[in-house]
């Protein structure tokens, strides 16, 4: 895949931390903060392990950063998670996160820089969103699920369903 992609040319500082974060770390994490609910999303993971980029809502900066790290410290070492998957290793206290398929078509409204980063190259990254569990450890697709946690998650995949 790394012989297929070309770099984008930085415009701002900004781009050059990127760029920088992708080769010295396997990824960067972009924080949408001003976002209603807030979310991140990762670039550099296709690139680096094949792996699709993530997004996450409605968790903190800090929370949000420490999650896709710990899916890309997975992804380094050689483990892809896809579509449906639920995970039950990389959280505390018995926590789960669920991997759901992001549609092509929402793009655009979250993931404008990785589009950016990828755009050279003309090349189709996928990505899944990473969704977590309420306090009572159900997903936001479970009926029992607190309002909050659905309102803190739109489900990408159901969004365009």
């Amino acid at each position: 895949m790394q012989d297929r992609f070309e770099w984008p040319e930085p415009e701002h500082e900004a781009d050059k931390v990127i760029l920088r974060n992708v080769r010295n770390h396997g990824c960067h994490v972009t924080g949408i903060l001003d976002a209603s609910p807030p979310f991140a999303f990762s670039i550099g993971l296709h690139l680096n392990y094949g792996h699709p980029e993530l997004i996450i809502f409605g968790q903190s900066v800090e929370n949000a950063h420490a999650i896709i790290n710990l899916i890309r410290d997975r992804a380094a070492e050689g483990h892809k998670f896809v579509d449906g998957d639920i995970s039950e290793e990389l959280l505390e206290n018995g926590y789960k996160l669920g991997f759901s398929q992001v549609p092509l078509s929402v793009y655009p409204d979250y993931l404008g820089t990785a589009i950016w980063f990828y755009g050279r190259s003309r090349l189709v990254f996928p990505c899944l969103q990473v969704v977590w569990q309420d306090v009572n450890r159900r997903f936001p697709w479970e009926a029992e699920c607190l309002l909050t946690v659905r309102q803190d998650q739109p489900l990408l995949k159901k969004a365009v369903s």
